[in-house]
């Protein structure tokens, strides 16, 4: 009798989950244009490292519309590469649903003349985009300079969960 309470149990959650899976909304392209511009609040050096830390605004375009600001931090390392990691809080709507949501970005470039390249991933949201998840990569020149605006391309899939 025990045996068949598991089983029942065990079929009943599988079929729950299945439930679950097959009302989460389709992945959808997420593409755009993320303007950005950086402030440098703090320098230290370590050895030839030198760590910044940084304050963004940004203005983002496509699929993401809206604002954002950023805590971040770049490291110059010894070899001449930069590496870049931050927590994203943005504002805006996202397919037709406005919210804001807080999202891990990080990136490198081989040198401080190159491209930088990484990923952003959402980590949470609240009204509109409570259920959002998403990720994907991010590309492109950026800012020449402190205080001067930069373009990064961003593009990934994002889905509404149930």
């Amino acid at each position: 009798m025990k045996k068949m309470w598991l089983t029942l149990l065990t079929v009943v959650v599988a079929l729950s989950a299945l439930l679950i899976s097959a009302q989460a909304g389709p992945p959808t392209t997420a593409e755009g244009l993320w303007r950005y511009q950086t402030f440098i609040e703090d320098t230290k050096t370590a050895g030839c490292n030198t760590f910044l830390d940084t304050f963004e605004n940004g203005i983002w375009s496509g699929t993401f519309e809206g604002t954002s600001t950023e805590d971040g931090k770049v490291v110059i390392h010894c070899s001449g590469a930069w590496s870049f990691n931050a927590i994203v809080s943005y504002t805006g709507e996202v397919n037709g649903q406005s919210g804001t949501l807080k999202m891990s970005v990080e990136g490198s470039r081989p040198d401080g003349l190159s491209d930088w390249h990484g990923r952003w991933v959402i980590l949470n949201g609240t009204e509109g985009l409570a259920t959002l998840r998403g990720q994907g990569t991010w590309w492109g020149p950026g800012a020449a300079n402190p205080g001067e605006w930069g373009n990064i391309y961003y593009e990934g899939n994002v889905h509404f969960e149930p």
